[in-house]
């Protein structure tokens, strides 16, 4: 699915920015080669973001 139709970034797209170290929002955004676009994806993407960072934070404690 898409994130962002501006760019044509895929969620997969996202997901393996942050799995490449990407952390925030800007750092994926540049990842990805995002070109300002109509901005409705920045919602969406922050809490992918989000997501992930609490994602690693549990399975880090759990390990």
């Amino acid at each position: 699915m898409y994130v962002c139709i501006c760019n044509a970034v895929t969620e997969s797209d996202v997901h393996d920015c942050v799995a490449a170290g990407a952390g925030t929002t800007g750092q994926v955004k540049r990842a990805c080669g995002w070109k300002p676009g109509c901005g409705s994806c920045t919602t969406r993407l922050a809490q992918m973001v989000r997501d992930a960072r609490n994602s690693d934070t549990i399975e880090t404690t759990a390990a």
